[in-house]
């Protein structure tokens, strides 16, 4: 019996729903870019994929063509890229460190809102990422002197440096590979918040406006209110990654979302895909 009725009671739950919420397919945006070479020469040291910047710090350093056609360069280059390849290497291990006791970290707060794992056990595993990330940060402090120092040459060495505060996804070069000017060096993801943008049907647009509530619902269940910011003015046509996930067909229009709560970014990733209810009744 309850089994007949569970079916017509789920529909009529779902008919409610429909009049009372508008959804829209939307995704994470973040602020990424790719930073590019700048001058034509001999890679001397990129960082490694997980290594956290400042604004300003150099992400690579590059030594120009025109300043390796002299003994004395050659020979002081011999000796320093010796001496930093081992400490790319020994970054790039340091990383890969920092980046699994994240994983831990991130691990352990889901066991322990689950009952199966005690702060005891979180605090210290956010110690060893502390003490993992110390590590890593005074090896790319003495990766970038040595880098500054590599030929007697003045002004040896070129660098690429970070446009904001971030972490490298990944590195896209190698120490010792030769590049152009506008050879892609790695992919830089900003520390600031992400944000949502959502694909709404024009027909719907009047519940969303600058300032209107939403909710977003990550694929794990979690919702997290925001809010609109801005409504692009001209339509166009839903990404094709998101067709599958919505009924809206034709033009749709991009509404850009701020999160109410700040995100764990560990958690999330550009483009991840989520839900964004919008409030259908007065």
């Amino acid at each position: 019996m309850l089994a007949v009725l569970a079916l017509p009671v789920y529909y009529g739950i779902q008919f409610i729903h429909d009049l009372l919420v508008v959804s829209a397919p939307g995704f994470v945006q973040m602020q990424q870019v790719t930073i590019t070479a700048g001058t034509a020469g001999h890679v001397l040291f990129v960082l490694p994929s997980g290594a956290t910047v400042k604004s300003g710090e150099a992400l690579c350093r590059i030594q120009p063509y025109e300043q390796n056609d002299t003994i004395a360069a050659s020979r002081s280059n011999r000796i320093s890229k010796s001496a930093l390849r081992s400490l790319q290497t020994a970054l790039n291990l340091q990383a890969r460190v920092v980046v699994i006791r994240q994983n831990k970290v991130k691990a352990l707060k889901k066991l322990l809102d689950e009952g199966a794992a005690t702060t005891a056990d979180l605090t210290e595993a956010q110690e060893q990422l502390l003490s993992a990330e110390s590590s890593a940060d005074q090896s790319k402090a003495a990766l970038e002197r040595l880098a500054a120092q590599t030929s007697v040459l003045p002004q040896v060495t070129e660098a690429s440096r970070a446009p904001f505060t971030g972490q490298v996804i990944r590195p896209l070069v190698y120490p010792g590979q030769w590049v152009s000017h506008d050879t892609p060096i790695l992919t830089l993801l900003s520390h600031s918040q992400p944000w949502i943008e959502a694909f709404l049907s024009p027909k719907d647009i009047r519940y969303a406006h600058p300032g209107t509530p939403a909710t977003i619902i990550f694929s794990n269940g979690q919702h997290i209110p925001g809010v609109v910011m801005s409504v692009s003015a001209e339509a166009s046509r839903l990404p094709p990654q998101f067709s599958v996930f919505s009924s809206t067909r034709g033009n749709t229009l991009r509404i850009k979302l701020r999160l109410k709560h700040p995100l764990q970014l560990h958690d999330v990733v550009k483009d991840m895909p989520v839900k964004v209810n919008f409030q259908a009744w007065p």
